[in-house]
């Protein structure tokens, strides 16, 4: 279905999240680091203590290298060097190489949609202005939304080092939304949907079984974020006549 400019009544805007919102991201991390950890195991080193470790080195690197791949696998060779050490242990070049394949097997994961993703918003396009709204590695993100095959559906793409409440001001100043009748849509309480109710935007929360945990907050103001089931819900919630199959 291809829709026209002229073919469009556009009652709303949609900001929405791209990583575990449109297809799967996450579950791809927590493969590597499953791998990680098994590798640890395999050395002699503690498994667990390596999860934990790679959890605080994963925030740790944030700051200096941003979200996305090339920060997870510099905070997996900090891990091992970490553990190694804590184990007495003078780490190996060689485990390291090994660590850090673990890790980069993040940039070969395939692209995945999720369920009903392009269909609805196929179907939500007639009356909503689609925006994309993610976060992390330029590159990288925009590869993925090529690989996607959703790039036509959205009429604009933010990728950005953080979502923040001012980050989302600043779209809408910049794309002259009416607060009133824009949404951001997302899978993470921390960046997609507690930031936005403090922008004054209407907020949709579809959970994923696997956010990332620094993603994962509680709710500044429940009352006011409608949480769907799944993707498809978005047809019913702004009452539009198409069902998913």
């Amino acid at each position: 279905m291809t829709i026209s400019g002229t073919d469009r009544r556009i009652e709303r805007t949609l900001l929405i999240d791209a990583d575990d919102t449109l297809w799967e991201n996450n579950i791809y991390y927590l493969r590597c680091t499953a791998r990680f950890a098994g590798l640890m195991e395999s050395l002699g080193l503690d498994g667990q203590r390596a999860r934990r470790l790679l959890e605080a080195a994963e925030r740790e690197v944030i700051p200096a290298m941003g979200y996305g791949p090339e920060g997870y696998i510099q905070a997996v060779g900090l891990a091992y060097e970490r553990l190694a050490k804590e184990a007495d242990l003078t780490p190996d070049p060689a485990c390291a190489r090994r660590a850090r394949a673990c890790a980069e097997a993040i940039l070969d994961a395939p692209m995945v949609l999720l369920e009903d993703v392009e269909y609805v918003l196929r179907a939500l396009r007639p009356t909503s202005r689609l925006v994309l709204v993610t976060k992390g590695d330029a590159h990288h993100q925009s590869r993925k939304l090529q690989r996607s095959g959703l790039s036509p559906l959205f009429d604009a793409t933010y990728i950005l080092e953080e979502k923040d409440a001012e980050a989302y001001r600043r779209i809408l100043r910049e794309l002259a939304l009416d607060r009133e009748s824009t949404w951001m849509v997302g899978n993470s309480p921390r960046s997609d949907i507690n930031p936005a109710v403090e922008a004054g935007l209407g907020a949709v929360l579809i959970p994923h079984d696997h956010t990332w945990t620094a993603e994962v907050e509680r709710l500044e103001r429940p009352e006011v974020v409608i949480t769907l089931n799944g993707f498809c819900d978005l047809l019913e919630l702004f009452s539009i006549d198409a069902g998913c199959a």
